[in-house]
């Protein structure tokens, strides 16, 4: 996450004395003018750019600080405060950090627009302004509010570091290209789920009926395991939108080889639900996906992928787990495990597809051995965990309850595979 610039306290208390001093020599030059004395030029010498410079803490720079401005006082009509000493623009800029950081998106854009227009010299609020628009865009298109695009456009007319407008233009084409997809789809919330789809396309439609109740059947289950309901617990219904082949490759640029992607929306290509719907492999898909909405809500984005994709595919169809881990052992029997160091990322990114295969199954036969020898309410404990601490309180969390390390338990697994 982009850092935010707040003022250096210093520099702010310095413009404060400065601006006090500026009120009282103000005053006696009224009061001069007003005794018949003629106009007086106030420059005064300690007031140099070069003082105005405070050190800044590592974590939020300073915005520039505000420029003081040769005053030439003629009579008691410019006996006010200056407006550089103005300091609720700044004011208004540590409210929308704080706004932000509390995740109250408009209430951080009004803050920051309205010091913006107040002060569109100072470059800090225009860069935080950015950096607001960019992240209610993320969470607009994250929960399938509308906006998005509006937001990302906006947050590039504030954003000037070049490796943050590539990825805000980065963003805003892929919401383009989901706004130009989506634009005519049919939009159908049930208790815990908003489903959106092309409504001309028959074979979706008429299969769409059993897919809610399957999805919320799905919810109740995974509820009792994860120990959390994401919308009972605050968060927005769960979003699941259904494309053609072509239209779900333009969306997430995964091709056919994927059944389905989860990015904050579970996204899913289908030809014909109705009749595929009657095939595990499609409730299969929507389960995993599902499962990883809950890992989300309940681990946050810190989860390692051995950890999110194994219980995701543990999960998909209990009736053939025994059989899909069977094989995913089987598999992995003539092979070397990756450590799990290399399985903390995200896999989508990996360009080998036999290492993005090995990994998958790897990352199913690793939690089911847990689950097998600790018991499954470690396994979604660990993911809870994460949200603290991310891999580490995983980690952390695993040893405190099993006074065990996971990397033996991995060795474990390996040399199971070959009794």
């Amino acid at each position: 996450m982009h850092p935010l610039k707040k003022e250096d306290p210093e520099a702010r208390r310095s413009r404060e004395g400065r601006g006090a001093l500026m009120v009282l020599v103000l005053l006696v030059v009224a009061l001069l003018a007003a005794a018949g004395f003629k106009a007086l030029s106030l420059l005064p010498g300690d007031w140099t750019e070069g003082s105005r410079e405070a050190p800044v803490r590592p974590e939020l720079a300073a915005p520039a600080p505000a420029l003081a401005p040769e005053v030439a006082a003629s009579g008691p009509e410019l006996a006010g405060e200056p407006e550089a000493s103005d300091e609720r623009p700044y004011d208004l800029n540590d409210q929308a950090i704080a706004a932000l950081e509390a995740g109250r998106l408009d209430e951080a854009v009004a803050l920051l627009e309205e010091a913006t227009a107040a002060r569109p010299d100072v470059a800090t609020f225009g860069t935080n302004l950015g950096e607001a628009y960019l992240r209610r865009a993320q969470a607009r298109g994250k929960s399938g509010a509308d906006g998005a695009y509006e937001d990302y456009t906006a947050a590039l007319q504030w954003i000037e570091d070049p490796e943050r407008r590539a990825l805000v233009e980065e963003l805003l084409e892929r919401s383009r290209r989901i706004r130009d997809e989506e634009r005519d789809f049919v939009v159908e919330p049930t208790l815990h789920f908003t489903f959106r789809y092309d409504g001309s396309r028959e074979g979706v439609t008429e299969g769409v009926e059993r897919l809610k109740v399957l999805l919320e059947d799905t919810y109740q289950e995974f509820g009792e395991q994860f120990r959390r309901r994401p919308v009972e617990a605050g968060e927005g219904r769960i979003e699941v939108v259904l494309y053609d082949a072509e239209g779900f490759d333009k969306v997430t640029g995964l091709g056919d080889w994927a059944g389905g992607v989860f990015d904050g929306k579970i996204r899913v290509p289908v030809e014909d639900l109705r009749s595929e719907l009657r095939f595990a492999r499609v409730k299969g898909v929507l389960r995993h996906e599902t499962a990883h909405a809950f890992t989300r809500s309940i681990g946050g984005a810190r989860v390692p992928a051995w950890l999110n994709e194994g219980v995701a595919q543990w999960l998909e169809d209990p009736a053939r787990r025994a059989s899909d881990v069977g094989v995913a052992r089987a598999r992995l029997a003539s092979s070397t495990l990756f450590p799990l160091s290399r399985l903390n990322g995200n896999l989508v990114g990996w360009e080998d597809r036999a290492e993005v295969a090995r990994a998958y199954d790897q990352a199913l036969a690793f939690v089911d051995h847990l689950a097998v020898q600790y018991g499954p309410d470690l396994v979604f404990s660990m993911i809870a965990a994460c949200r603290g601490g991310g891999v580490e309180g995983a980690a952390a969390h695993f040893k405190e309850r099993t006074l065990v390390d996971l990397d033996p338990v991995l060795g474990d697994l390996a040399d199971s595979l070959t009794r």
